[in-house]
């Protein structure tokens, strides 16, 4: 392998002249080993903007979370009289998903937890049966416990968990490395 070649000047990235006139310095670039100084103001806009970085897709997330984790939730194996509800493990496991994939793709872990808020407001809404029946049962009157009843606890409970540790996921994997 050869080592490769660092340019004497700082201006000069290596190319041909042709391609890297001499004097030419691109406008907001600057010289190997300075940082750019930033005035007070561009730093507070520059922390709003990452603050409120996505907050939209955030709100996406947690529309999606809410309307696909409710449609998978009350997915229910009968196999020898036993029923056992794997939708509600798969739509916690898909919800925790979303919410750490919405945090790192923001940089944020703040829109990693309002992912996970605004699922859970919904498929709250959803279970309480505020505009008609509810799209999630959680508890029945019959005389013995039935599968989707319990696959519907799994899900309402198990998303604040899920909520809880997504945002400790986003917060552990975005803290700074030494």
């Amino acid at each position: 392998m050869t080592a490769q070649r660092q340019p004497a000047d700082p201006h000069e990235s290596g190319l041909p002249p042709a391609f890297n006139p001499p004097g030419l310095n691109p406008s907001g670039a600057t010289p190997a080993g300075q940082v750019p100084v930033r005035s007070p103001g561009q730093e507070y806009g520059r922390r709003r903007r990452l603050t409120l970085r996505g907050w939209g897709t955030a709100v996406a997330g947690g529309l999606v979370v809410a309307l696909l984790g409710t449609n998978l939730h009350s997915q229910v194996w009968f196999t020898a009289g036993q029923a056992y509800p794997w939708g509600a493990a798969a739509a916690l496991l898909f919800a925790a998903a979303v919410m750490v994939w919405v945090g790192l793709r923001t940089m944020n872990v703040l829109a990693a937890g309002l992912t996970g808020i605004i699922a859970y407001v919904l498929v709250g809404l959803m279970a309480s049966g505020l505009f008609g029946e509810p799209l999630i049962v959680t508890a029945t009157s019959a005389e013995k416990e039935l599968a989707v009843a319990i696959a519907g606890r799994i899900w309402t409970i198990g998303l604040a968990a899920m909520v809880i540790l997504s945002v400790a996921v986003t917060a552990w994997a975005l803290k700074p490395r030494r």
